[in-house]
């Protein structure tokens, strides 16, 4: 039997890379080779290359000539930077909701935590991720500007496997639904400043352990 694949096929496979390099199928440094992929997802070369130019686009893929495509690999370095970058500018998106009515945001940052809820309680990793990404973009979405809106999804992007490998080493430790919650008590007072420095110490506080478990770089075969 063959399976039909939805057009267009580059962004098919690349959704089905990108979620593998998240959920650690493909592990930091591991050879995304050219012909292993086309077997396994039954596509062309075209295409496949299409797909992994897309996802070194969003940084999850790095390229060297003669050597090809891999999964990127995450030093303890590079980890701090993509978290206190990622502070910074979500504490910025909070401050720049300042003069914008916020009742919509409200709700739609209400309804996010719920599915975290939701997931949390079934144990779905991947569900409950998602649905803490879409509270943060709810609020760089309202603060409607766009150079900041595409800083951020490129270092969201570019955080997915370590903030998944985080929660699955320790998924009953999260606490990002009550810190949620904490931030939405501050928008609905009113209280930006505190919204927005809460938001930067949500966001940088699992630095270190992420760091020691997804840091570490690893010599992959050639």
């Amino acid at each position: 039997m063959t399976t039909t694949i939805p057009q267009p096929i580059p962004y098919y496979l690349m959704e089905k890379i990108r979620r593998g390099i998240i959920t650690g199928r493909y592990p930091p440094g591991d050879a995304l080779r050219e012909q292993q992929l086309e077997t396994e997802y039954g596509t062309s070369r075209g295409p496949l290359r299409e797909a992994l130019r897309l996802l070194q686009l969003r940084g999850l893929v790095t390229h060297e000539p003669r050597r090809g495509f891999r999964v990127r690999e995450y030093s303890p370095e590079l980890t701090e930077q993509i978290y206190r970058l990622r502070g910074l500018l979500e504490r910025h998106s909070v401050e720049a909701l300042a003069g914008k009515p916020l009742d919509e945001l409200i709700v739609a940052l209400r309804t996010a935590n719920a599915a975290m809820t939701k997931h949390f309680a079934a144990r779905n990793i991947e569900a409950y991720l998602e649905a803490n990404v879409a509270f943060h973009n709810a609020i760089v979405q309202t603060a409607n500007n766009e150079p900041l809106q595409r800083a951020i999804e490129t270092l969201n992007e570019m955080a997915q496997p370590i903030r998944f490998a985080l929660l699955a080493s320790r998924f009953e430790k999260s606490k990002a639904i009550s810190e949620h919650e904490k931030i939405i008590r501050f928008l609905i007072k009113g209280d930006l400043v505190n919204a927005a420095l809460f938001m930067e110490q949500h966001v940088v506080r699992n630095i270190e352990t992420a760091s020691q478990l997804y840091g570490q770089p690893r010599s992959a075969p050639a």
